[in-house]
């Protein structure tokens, strides 16, 4: 099977844990890149499997080179918090040598797209260039579309200084839903209800729903609350008082000005990532987050000895 190794070489442990297993790795498949760095354009590759090493963000940095070509991937766990890396590099070579990864099957997440859309008659007050192929795409409202990013985790919508609070209009198939007063806004997918969206108060999605949530952030308003909704919605949002940074996946080098709309849809494909014999979604989450199956007194006592 025609594989790359991909990850984040700067990340402590993961170099290392791919020089030990490469050697074992290529006596069972066909290595045909190694990338350690993220840079590599995998769009066009003719792999069948990529295997990452480190935690959910080289994942989610793996997940966007792959591009529009989505292949099988098997995350292996070199960090600490890792809700999507299921296995442990001591765990790789016998998964490789058994039944269950010669007959896997995966779990596909939904991934979505970010378009930043601006009034043409305002690209001449900001500076921005565009193409004339740009250019070429306005729509019937005269918006011309400046950036186009996919989404594994989340779009953020937030402010910089000075820091104030923002008024960000949201509308779901063309329906207005509200104006959040507050800090920002969060569209998350289910893979990304573990990220920003549960430190900001959000729900934790099972990731293999076909929804996603809206969630503000230090709304003004104890009414507001966050909101699950189907991917299959048009999701847009505006921002009426200021400038304000739009994050997507944690990169925030798109800015929209007054006027701008985000519009947000699901993906036409999506990630893929092997299934894993004997690991579960809920086993994770009480891994993961520090849910017990005992009462805290009983663990107390269990330390203790009873005592």
């Amino acid at each position: 099977m025609k594989t790359v190794l991909l990850g984040n070489g700067g990340r402590p442990g993961v170099l290392e844990t791919v020089k030990r297993l490469t050697p074992q790795l290529k006596k069972r498949l066909k290595i045909e890149t190694i990338d350690l760095t993220g840079q590599v354009d995998l769009s066009s590759s003719d792999a069948e499997l990529a295997i990452v090493f480190g935690g959910d963000g080289s994942l989610l940095r793996s997940i966007h080179q792959l591009g529009r070509r989505q292949i099988p991937l098997l995350p292996v766990n070199v960090g600490t918090l890792a809700f999507l890396s299921a296995l442990m590099p001591d765990e790789l070579i016998p998964f490789l040598d058994s039944p269950g990864f010669r007959s896997f099957t995966f779990r596909e997440h939904i991934l979505l797209e970010c378009v930043l859309w601006r009034r043409r008659s305002d690209l001449v007050d900001d500076g921005t260039y565009v193409s004339e192929e740009v250019l070429s795409r306005e729509n019937e409202h005269g918006e011309v579309p400046i950036a186009h990013k996919m989404v594994v985790n989340e779009v953020v919508i937030q402010g910089g200084p000075p820091f104030e609070i923002l008024n960000v209009e949201l509308a779901v198939d063309g329906l207005t839903v509200a104006t959040y007063h507050g800090d920002g806004l969060i569209v998350s997918t289910p893979t990304g209800s573990t990220a920003h969206n549960l430190s900001s108060g959000g729900p934790i999605l099972r990731r293999d729903l076909n929804a996603v949530v809206v969630s503000p952030i230090s709304p003004h308003s104890l009414s507001y609350r966050p909101v699950v909704d189907s991917a299959d919605r048009l999701y847009e949002l505006r921002v009426v008082n200021r400038p304000v940074f739009v994050v997507v996946d944690g990169d925030s080098d798109l800015t929209m000005l007054p006027g701008d709309r985000v519009e947000i849809r699901k993906a036409p494909f999506a990630a893929r990532l092997i299934r894993i014999p004997g690991k579960n979604y809920y086993k994770t989450l009480r891994e993961k987050l520090g849910w017990s199956d005992q009462p805290r007194a009983q663990r107390d006592s269990a330390r203790r000895g009873g005592k």
